[in-house]
């Protein structure tokens, strides 16, 4: 663990030729600067490699697909700047502002080249350096939560989560994850407006990183005050949406809507969503008449009592714990890909960062995280358009492929449960948790 750095000479007992390190204003006096560049480097070549061997393996291998739809998608609306039209005046962008830096960056290079693949390869290497900033992340967010040998755990889990990897190279995601987790990164490390201001950009992304802000602010108003870090985040999050926003809205105030509503909210439950696995359960396989309207509002209803739960805890909590702050953290982003109706599979992306630096401390916990890789990776690319697409499964109801889809989806969902429930509990267990918050409050002995 680290210390705030005040006004310091070099500290006296250290090893001649050894360098402590020191990041973000933090001094790590026990650990040598070389040591964290080998980690640094491991971490980068393990990374790279695991996604050279997903780009291999997947239609080398497992005869599947790497997706370019979404590369095909902003390519072709980006065309349409080419002939005066421009996203969010002339037609419908369905994504933040901030999605053009990485599509304009790429774009260019496909123009100075006259190569559309060139387009496709440089988008790559922009989210794969994005998921580099949240391997570097994690890395120094766990130096700061554990040690310097399980930050380099967390980041090897990460760096070989090769179904987050499929969508690195395929989406980009990556773009507003990274922006998220420098958000993680700043807060722990103390510093507060550069949290608020990587949580705000995040929401011009891809709007989920916005989750991150209440918690934030609820970690850092414990060695400040609530109003004073309300208003802290408030002013940087108006700044923004005076430059990002407020310009567009004023042509055409139908672009706040790309902020109001999740992409596909208007359409059906998807196959491949927590929602519709319990539909189909209850009612073809239960034979119970529920419908799947219903069961998607008391999801969306678990999914506020989740989050005001959350934020409670995160308030009545005393001590500025940064594993409470990765814990809430990682239940909001979970609840939110949990309980929706509408689900893209890159959505493990969002939370797989927090899912690694929490389980890097145990070994049960990391095998049931490689364990939801393999799941994910079947769902997407393995299983799409085989057995599921996002409206039906492709095999008729009570066939055996059928059954076969929903178990798959069935037992993902509760290994993900399971690592959830595994990473949240308390370190003594549920049952001697809640037995000791009962001895706290004295109730008396019930006679026998």
């Amino acid at each position: 663990m680290g210390k705030k750095i005040k006004i310091e000479s070099s500290g006296s007992g250290k090893k001649r030729g050894k360098q402590p390190f020191t990041f973000l204003n933090y001094s790590f006096d026990d650990l040598d600067i070389s040591v964290v560049k080998q980690h640094i480097l491991l971490l980068i070549i393990v990374s790279l490699v695991t996604k050279f061997c997903v780009l291999v393996f997947t239609p080398g291998v497992f005869h599947s697909f790497i997706d370019m739809f979404d590369f095909e998608f902003h390519f072709q609306n980006t065309l349409r700047v080419l002939e005066g039209q421009l996203p969010y005046i002339n037609y419908d962008y369905d994504y933040p502002v901030l999605i053009f830096v990485p599509i304009s960056i790429a774009f260019a290079m496909a123009l100075l080249t006259q190569n559309v693949m060139v387009y496709v390869y440089s988008f790559q290497l922009l989210m794969i350096i994005c998921d580099t900033i949240t391997i570097l992340c994690i890395y120094f967010i766990a130096m700061r939560v554990w040690n310097e040998k399980t930050a380099l755990y967390a980041g090897l889990i990460y760096a070989t989560a090769f179904s987050a990897a499929y969508f690195v190279l395929t989406r980009f995601d990556p773009f507003p994850t990274c922006l998220l987790m420098a958000a993680v990164l700043f807060t722990v490390y103390g510093m507060n407006t550069r949290g608020y201001i990587s949580s705000s950009l995040g929401f011009f992304a891809k709007i989920f990183p916005i989750i991150a802000m209440p918690f934030i602010v609820l970690y850092n108003a414990k060695t400040s005050s609530l109003k004073k870090e309300i208003l802290s985040a408030v002013k940087i999050f108006i700044v923004f949406c005076a430059i990002l926003i407020l310009p567009l809205a004023i042509i055409n105030p139908n672009v706040i809507r790309s902020y109001l509503f999740a992409t596909g909210g208007n359409v059906g439950i998807y196959v491949n969503t927590a929602t519709y696995t319990i539909y189909a359960i209850f009612n073809d396989v239960l034979h119970v008449g529920i419908s799947s309207s219903l069961i998607s509002l008391f999801m969306y209803g678990l999914m506020a009592v989740t989050l005001l739960i959350l934020l409670y805890i995160s308030y009545t909590s005393t001590e500025k714990d940064p594993k409470t702050l990765l814990k809430t953290l990682l239940c909001a982003i979970f609840s939110i890909v949990f309980f929706t109706k509408f689900h893209s599979p890159q959505y493990f992306v969002w939370f797989t960062p927090l899912l690694a630096l929490l389980v890097a401390d145990n070994p049960v916990k990391i095998i049931i995280f490689y364990l939801t890789q393999i799941f994910g990776y079947i769902e997407f690319p393995l299983f799409f358009g085989s057995f599921y697409v996002n409206q039906n499964y492709i095999h008729p109801s009570g066939s055996a492929g059928w059954y076969l889809t929903l178990l798959f989806f069935t037992l993902q969902y509760l290994t993900l449960l399971v690592l959830m429930f595994l990473i949240i509990r308390p370190p003594e267990g549920v049952i001697e948790r809640i037995r000791k918050i009962i001895q706290k409050r004295d109730l008396p002995e019930i006679s026998h």
